[in-house]
């Protein structure tokens, strides 16, 4: 009991937010070793699995989007509906809104990472309709979140291993140019 009467209640409120954050930024960096745990877990390689981003994410949100590479800030900032201020660049990105704000945003940069054995690789092209049906974005709600991954490798080719991961219905799918 002494301990708590000589903190400053302002400090304590400061660390909690400070710990909060810190375990939200964990969180975060674990969503993309989350849909791989999850589709080691219950899928079987070179077959279409579905996985559910509700049963994943550890945080709240309204949409997920995931941007194909070379997106400008502006478009992104229509895509989205809200204010993007982060710096873009030439890879992909999965950016989380919730209340018209961005409350996660990552870009995954394989050149970087290619110490690691599995990797995430977002498809834009959507399988089920006719070849070279490209698009741009796709945009996961929490009512329609049921994304597809089907888990390659070639063991011939490398050692990694890529998680093909693409939408599961056409209402997903945004930003299609024909």
């Amino acid at each position: 009991m002494m301990f708590f009467r000589g903190v400053n209640k302002s400090n304590v409120i400061i660390f909690s937010l400070i710990l909060g954050i810190a375990i939200l930024f964990l969180s975060f960096e674990n969503s993309r070793l989350g849909i791989i745990a999850y589709a080691d877990k219950h899928c079987q390689r070179n077959t279409t699995c579905l996985i559910d981003m509700n049963k994943i994410i550890p945080f709240d949100w309204d949409k997920m989007y995931i941007i194909d590479k070379g997106i400008a800030p502006e478009d992104i900032e229509k895509i989205i509906g809200a204010k993007f201020n982060y710096e873009t660049s030439l890879f992909y990105k999965i950016i989380f809104v919730r209340d018209q704000k961005v409350i996660y945003s990552d870009e995954y940069h394989p050149p970087d990472e290619s110490y690691m054995k599995k990797f995430i690789k977002p498809n834009f092209y959507y399988p089920y309709e006719r070849e070279g049906n490209y698009f741009s974005h796709y945009a996961i709600s929490k009512d329609n979140s049921i994304l597809s991954v089907k888990i390659e490798n070639e063991p011939l080719m490398s050692d990694k291993i890529y998680y093909n991961i693409f939408p599961s219905n056409v209402q997903q799918i945004s930003g299609r140019e024909l």
